[in-house]
């Protein structure tokens, strides 16, 4: 079993990643032939997650993909703007719960301290 800080450490790496990755895709929304990418997360044995860096299938020439070009939100790399946001605002999210783990977890350590030393 990990402790809670390698686990939100694990967890603050995989969502550093995915912060990375959609900084990627969004610089890269206008450059013909990319490909956007995206992390997928997986669960580590004994606690944790690892995260991988995969490229999404945009399907770039199914008519699909030309109606999401006319919504002015998909770049010609078959970036989604919007998907984007919420991804980077998820992520976001979930590193400022993991990093409230690691502040507690540390709170907690320090508490025990001060116990064992009284």
């Amino acid at each position: 079993m990990s402790s809670i800080l390698a686990v939100a450490q694990s967890g603050l790496r995989v969502e550093s990643l995915r912060l990375a990755v959609s900084a990627n895709n969004v610089a890269n929304l206008g450059t013909g032939n990319f490909v956007p990418g995206r992390v997928e997360a997986q669960e580590q044995e004994g606690g944790g997650v690892s995260g991988r860096v995969v490229k999404e299938d945009t399907h770039q020439n199914a008519p699909e993909f030309e109606a999401r070009l006319d919504r002015a939100l998909v770049g010609v790399s078959g970036t989604d703007l919007l998907a984007e946001t919420v991804g980077q605002l998820s992520a976001s999210m979930s590193f400022r719960a993991n990093v409230a783990s690691l502040r507690t977890a540390d709170e907690t350590l320090a508490a025990l301290m001060t116990i064992e030393r009284d």
